[in-house]
Formats: structure tokens, sequence, C-alpha cells
């Protein structure tokens, strides 16, 4: 008996630790690096339009502000370049939006609420050369957009004010 008593506080005392310090942590998630999917729908695709013209997307998770997301596609644009080995790019158009689901009820009781995510669309041209002054360095500004990424904190009056954004692109009540 004790011994079980023992093990118990054992097990249980470096999960309230974890639990207290997780306490004040901040949980809304915004947009990583990363490729989306059907199950993780943010983070960036592309569409191959020619052998140097892409589209690139950026999809915000609710709470991603804008210059996030456009900063992620933007990072995948130089990427491709790198790896298509074009060594300069330039985006000849931006164009923001959103993504907005509704809301679902299910047969059997409970729902999902309305979502709203801003997406950002870029249409991107790579050379081999620089033909002019508005191409950039793929490898360059991907090392750059990267490093920037990674060490990016979003302060949480950013999140909520993203929140309210996207919802808003969404006629969502905010």
């Amino acid at each position: 008996m004790r011994q079980a008593n023992f093990a118990t506080i054992f097990v249980l005392a470096p999960s309230a630790v974890l639990l207290a310090a997780c306490a004040g942590t901040e949980l809304t998630p915004v947009a990583s690096f990363s490729a989306s999917n059907y199950i993780s729908p943010s983070g960036f695709s592309e569409t191959k339009v020619s052998d140097t013209q892409y589209q690139v997307k950026a999809v915000g998770t609710e709470a991603t502000p804008k210059a996030r997301i456009e900063k992620i596609a933007r990072a995948r644009a130089a990427q491709i370049g790198v790896e298509e080995k074009l060594k300069y790019y330039k985006v000849t158009n931006v164009q923001f939006g959103a993504v907005c689901s509704k809301k679902h009820e299910f047969y059997k009781g409970g729902a999902t609420q309305p979502g709203s995510r801003q997406t950002v669309l870029l249409d991107v041209v790579y050379a081999k050369e620089q033909l002019d002054p508005t191409y950039v360095s793929a490898a360059e500004s991907f090392e750059a957009l990267n490093g920037e990424l990674g060490s990016e904190s979003i302060p949480s009056d950013a999140k909520a004010t993203a929140e309210q954004e996207a919802k808003a692109a969404c006629g969502q009540a905010t």
C-alpha cells in the first residue's frame, strides 16, 4: 500500500508541474512554414503554371496575421527557386483572401464552429539570370525568410486582431 502511494506521487508530481507550467502558455497557434494538407489546411501549396511561373498559396490559422501568411508564401516561392535551380525570382502579384467554413451540426448532437482563415496567393516568375533589378536571389531570400519565420514570435494582441480580420472577411460575427 505504501509503495502504491509513493508510485502515484512519483508519477503525478511531474505531471502537475508540467500542467502548471503550461497554464500561462498561449495555446492559439499560428501557421508554420510547412505544406498544407487535408488534415492541416494551414501552410503553403503551389501550382506550376509553366517552367518559370508558379502560383504559391499560403493559408493561415485563425490567429495568423496577414504579414506572416505572406512571409510563408514568399519563403516557399524562394524555396521553389532553389529546388528548381532557378537562381532569381520576383513576385508579380499578391492577392489576399479568406477561406470560410460554415457551422456544421451532427445528426447525434454536437456541432463545429464556423471557421475563417486568411490566405495569400502569389504569382511568381523565375529566371536563371537576374533579368532586371526586381528579381531577387532565391537562395538568399529563402535563407532570410526561413530564419525570420523560425524566430518570429506573434504577440497575443496581434493574434486577436488576425482572428477579427479573418472573421470580418468571412462575414462572421466578431
